[in-house]
């Protein structure tokens, strides 16, 4: 009963690597708006796919009650922000973007990797922590 009374709902729209996503996320799916539809339909599927899933994981994992669970959706959002760096290197090749889109998205990407790791690494210092205290 003791561990009910610390719930609370989070609000996963107010964490900082929530908003960059977003954001990385529009612009990406502005991109994918000037591809011809051969690509579109290819490629732009798959990067506005792996590129929302990086917010979409960080909403799930922030609305469960387990920490632990939380670190296994933001693990999903680390590798789905990889995928999407895959994607860019894809469309850079195909010559859909040009070199300074592809390094502003790429720096963008690794910005929103960096604090996942750094989010991960705090959460399961605070499992760490509670699991000393109990």
């Amino acid at each position: 009963m003791e561990q009910m009374k610390e719930f609370q709902v989070r609000d996963f729209r107010k964490l900082l690597v929530y908003q960059k996503a977003m954001e990385w996320y529009g612009e990406i799916s502005d991109i994918v708006k000037k591809l011809p539809w051969e690509e579109k339909d290819v490629i732009g599927k798959q990067i506005r796919r792996s590129s929302s899933s990086v917010s979409a994981n960080l909403a799930e994992g922030n609305g469960q009650y387990y920490k632990q669970k939380d670190i296994s959706f933001i693990n999903n959002a680390l590798g789905s922000a990889a995928e999407t760096q895959m994607w860019l290197d894809a469309l850079l090749q195909g010559g859909y973007i040009d070199q300074a889109t592809h390094a502003n998205l790429d720096e963008k990407a690794i910005e929103i990797r960096k604090m996942l790791v750094a989010m991960m690494k705090k959460i399961k210092n605070e499992i760490e922590e509670k699991k000393n205290i109990a």
